[in-house]
Protein backbone atom coordinates (compact mmCIF):
# COMPACT_ATOMS: atom_id res chain seq x y z
CA UNK A 1 0.00 0.00 0.00
CA UNK A 2 2.69 2.52 0.96
CA UNK A 3 4.90 1.69 -2.02
CA UNK A 4 2.12 2.22 -4.59
CA UNK A 5 1.27 5.74 -3.46
CA UNK A 6 2.81 8.18 -5.93
CA UNK A 7 2.68 11.04 -3.40
CA UNK A 8 4.71 9.10 -0.87
CA UNK A 9 4.85 9.50 2.87
CA UNK A 10 7.28 11.30 5.08
CA UNK A 11 9.71 9.41 7.28
CA UNK A 12 7.90 10.91 10.28
CA UNK A 13 4.57 9.42 9.11
CA UNK A 14 6.09 6.00 8.44
CA UNK A 15 7.83 5.96 11.83
CA UNK A 16 4.57 7.03 13.48
CA UNK A 17 2.65 4.21 11.80
CA UNK A 18 5.29 1.73 12.89
CA UNK A 19 5.20 3.04 16.47
CA UNK A 20 1.40 2.91 16.56
CA UNK A 21 1.33 -0.63 15.16
CA UNK A 22 3.90 -1.82 17.70
CA UNK A 23 1.91 -0.18 20.50
CA UNK A 24 -1.26 -1.93 19.32
CA UNK A 25 0.49 -5.31 19.21
CA UNK A 26 1.90 -4.71 22.69
CA UNK A 27 -1.58 -3.86 23.94
CA UNK A 28 -3.04 -6.99 22.37
CA UNK A 29 -0.35 -9.20 23.90
CA UNK A 30 -0.06 -7.63 27.33
CA UNK A 31 -3.49 -6.33 28.30
CA UNK A 32 -4.83 -9.71 29.28
CA UNK A 33 -7.55 -10.30 26.73
CA UNK A 34 -5.61 -13.09 25.02
CA UNK A 35 -5.39 -15.02 28.30
CA UNK A 36 -9.13 -14.58 28.77
CA UNK A 37 -9.76 -16.00 25.30
CA UNK A 38 -7.93 -19.20 26.29
CA UNK A 39 -10.11 -19.48 29.38
CA UNK A 40 -13.21 -18.86 27.28
CA UNK A 41 -12.27 -21.71 24.97
CA UNK A 42 -12.06 -24.08 27.88
CA UNK A 43 -15.28 -22.96 29.58
CA UNK A 44 -17.66 -21.68 26.90
CA UNK A 45 -19.56 -19.70 29.52
CA UNK A 46 -22.42 -17.33 28.57
CA UNK A 47 -22.65 -17.95 24.81
CA UNK A 48 -25.58 -15.50 24.48
CA UNK A 49 -23.50 -12.70 25.98
CA UNK A 50 -20.59 -13.54 23.70
CA UNK A 51 -22.91 -13.31 20.68
CA UNK A 52 -24.20 -9.96 21.94
CA UNK A 53 -20.63 -8.58 22.26
CA UNK A 54 -19.76 -9.70 18.73
CA UNK A 55 -22.99 -8.21 17.35
CA UNK A 56 -22.31 -4.86 19.03
CA UNK A 57 -19.02 -4.52 17.20
CA UNK A 58 -20.27 -5.88 13.87
CA UNK A 59 -23.00 -3.24 13.88
CA UNK A 60 -20.58 -0.30 14.22
CA UNK A 61 -19.41 1.10 10.89
CA UNK A 62 -16.47 2.74 12.70
CA UNK A 63 -14.80 -0.68 12.52
CA UNK A 64 -15.08 -1.24 8.79
CA UNK A 65 -15.97 1.82 6.68
CA UNK A 66 -13.25 3.32 4.42
CA UNK A 67 -11.25 6.00 6.22
CA UNK A 68 -12.02 8.68 3.64
CA UNK A 69 -15.74 8.07 4.23
CA UNK A 70 -15.43 8.49 8.00
CA UNK A 71 -16.65 11.44 10.02
CA UNK A 72 -14.65 11.59 13.26
CA UNK A 73 -17.54 12.92 15.33
CA UNK A 74 -19.74 10.01 14.21
CA UNK A 75 -16.93 7.66 15.25
CA UNK A 76 -16.85 9.34 18.68
CA UNK A 77 -20.61 9.00 19.11
CA UNK A 78 -20.59 5.38 17.97
CA UNK A 79 -17.72 4.41 20.27
CA UNK A 80 -19.33 6.20 23.22
CA UNK A 81 -22.43 4.12 22.56
CA UNK A 82 -20.35 0.96 22.32
CA UNK A 83 -18.78 1.63 25.72
CA UNK A 84 -22.24 2.16 27.23
CA UNK A 85 -23.51 -1.05 25.64
CA UNK A 86 -20.50 -3.01 26.86
CA UNK A 87 -21.07 -1.68 30.38
CA UNK A 88 -24.68 -2.88 30.24
CA UNK A 89 -23.62 -6.33 29.04
CA UNK A 90 -21.06 -6.55 31.79
CA UNK A 91 -23.84 -6.44 34.35
CA UNK A 92 -24.89 -9.90 33.14
CA UNK A 93 -21.38 -11.35 33.47
CA UNK A 94 -19.92 -13.05 36.45
CA UNK A 95 -17.40 -10.54 37.85
CA UNK A 96 -13.87 -11.60 36.97
CA UNK A 97 -15.03 -14.28 34.53
CA UNK A 98 -13.15 -14.66 31.24
CA UNK A 99 -15.98 -13.00 29.29
CA UNK A 100 -16.05 -10.15 31.81
CA UNK A 101 -12.32 -9.66 31.25
CA UNK A 102 -12.79 -9.60 27.48
CA UNK A 103 -15.49 -6.94 27.80
CA UNK A 104 -13.27 -4.88 30.09
CA UNK A 105 -10.38 -5.22 27.64
CA UNK A 106 -12.58 -4.04 24.76
CA UNK A 107 -13.69 -1.02 26.79
CA UNK A 108 -10.06 -0.23 27.64
CA UNK A 109 -9.11 -0.47 23.98
CA UNK A 110 -11.80 2.08 23.10
CA UNK A 111 -10.69 4.30 25.98
CA UNK A 112 -7.11 4.10 24.68
CA UNK A 113 -8.37 5.37 21.30
CA UNK A 114 -10.07 8.31 23.01
CA UNK A 115 -6.86 9.09 24.90
CA UNK A 116 -4.98 9.22 21.60
CA UNK A 117 -7.45 11.60 19.91
CA UNK A 118 -8.29 13.72 22.96
CA UNK A 119 -6.52 16.82 21.63
CA UNK A 120 -8.31 16.69 18.27
CA UNK A 121 -11.55 18.51 17.46
CA UNK A 122 -13.54 15.56 16.17
CA UNK A 123 -16.61 17.73 15.50
CA UNK A 124 -14.87 19.67 12.73
CA UNK A 125 -12.15 17.25 11.57
CA UNK A 126 -12.55 15.96 8.00
CA UNK A 127 -10.58 13.63 5.76
CA UNK A 128 -7.47 15.44 4.50
CA UNK A 129 -4.29 13.49 3.84
CA UNK A 130 -2.24 16.64 4.34
CA UNK A 131 -3.72 17.49 7.75
CA UNK A 132 -1.62 16.17 10.65
CA UNK A 133 -4.75 16.00 12.84
CA UNK A 134 -6.53 13.81 10.29
CA UNK A 135 -3.46 11.59 9.99
CA UNK A 136 -3.32 11.24 13.79
CA UNK A 137 -7.03 10.36 13.89
CA UNK A 138 -6.65 7.84 11.06
CA UNK A 139 -3.66 6.19 12.74
CA UNK A 140 -5.51 5.94 16.06
CA UNK A 141 -8.61 4.52 14.37
CA UNK A 142 -6.51 2.05 12.38
CA UNK A 143 -4.89 0.78 15.60
CA UNK A 144 -8.30 0.58 17.32
CA UNK A 145 -9.74 -1.42 14.43
CA UNK A 146 -6.87 -3.88 14.47
CA UNK A 147 -6.96 -4.38 18.21
CA UNK A 148 -10.74 -4.74 18.43
CA UNK A 149 -10.74 -6.89 15.30
CA UNK A 150 -8.28 -9.34 16.82
CA UNK A 151 -10.24 -9.46 20.06
CA UNK A 152 -13.62 -9.98 18.39
CA UNK A 153 -12.26 -12.54 15.91
CA UNK A 154 -10.82 -14.57 18.78
CA UNK A 155 -13.99 -14.26 20.83
CA UNK A 156 -16.11 -15.33 17.85
CA UNK A 157 -13.77 -18.24 17.16
CA UNK A 158 -13.90 -19.32 20.80
CA UNK A 159 -17.69 -19.56 20.67
CA UNK A 160 -17.98 -20.68 17.03
CA UNK A 161 -19.85 -17.48 16.19
CA UNK A 162 -19.67 -16.65 12.48
CA UNK A 163 -18.79 -13.02 11.85
CA UNK A 164 -21.42 -11.17 9.82
CA UNK A 165 -21.72 -8.28 7.36
CA UNK A 166 -19.09 -5.76 6.41
CA UNK A 167 -17.12 -6.41 9.59
CA UNK A 168 -16.62 -10.03 8.52
CA UNK A 169 -15.16 -8.88 5.19
CA UNK A 170 -12.30 -7.18 7.02
CA UNK A 171 -11.49 -9.96 9.51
Amino acid sequence: MVDKDAAGFTALQLHGWKRDHEAMITEVRQRGWSNSIELLRSGQMAPGLARAVVALVEDRRAFWVRFEAEFPDRVRISLDGLRDDLSRLRRDCTPGSPLDKVIVALAKTVRHFFDRVEALDLATLRCDGADPDWLAFEAALRALRKSVGYQIAELADSYSIPLQGEFAEHF
